[in-house]
């Protein structure tokens, strides 16, 4: 698991107000990938920045706990709600899965964690943050930061 919410990084942190985490981009941080410094950065903003928000919605947090437990990382969802501390967690609701179904229609390769981050961007007019290639090759109404480089 990612050592460096101790403050050991200091990467560029994209200037934006509201931000929405994909599953792939919160598991980047947790697993040391490329593009997880970022979300580190991000995670650091909301502690000192006032006025940066950031959102993860319940689709993507049992993605995340998910992958941890099939990878016997061990990694509880207190532990998850410590290490994101400042994220706001939204249920996925009637709304959200109504939004979330629209894209189902812009790509078939799209899952419904995806579409469930992609719907929540849209719904808090927000910046959904992902490591997911795919989202900057289809037509999406929400905009993208894709982390990796």
């Amino acid at each position: 698991m990612n050592s460096s919410r101790s403050g050991e990084r200091k990467p560029r942190v994209t200037r934006v107000n509201r931000v929405v985490l994909d599953s792939s981009a919160v598991l980047a941080m947790l697993l040391n990938e490329p593009g997880g410094e970022r979300v580190d950065s991000l995670l650091d903003a909301l502690e000192a920045v006032s006025g940066v928000q950031a959102a993860i919605s319940s689709v993507n947090w049992c993605e995340i706990l998910t992958r941890m437990q099939r990878e016997k990382v061990g990694l509880s969802a207190e532990r998850l709600s410590a290490i994101l501390v400042g994220v706001d967690l939204h249920p996925f609701e009637k709304v959200g899965a109504e939004v979330a179904t629209s894209y189902a229609l812009v790509s078939q390769a799209l899952s419904l964690g995806d579409r469930a981050c992609l719907a929540l961007a849209k719904t808090l007019h927000a910046t959904a943050w992902t490591t997911e290639r795919l989202w900057t090759r289809v037509p999406l109404d929400v905009p993208i930061e894709l982390i990796r480089d």
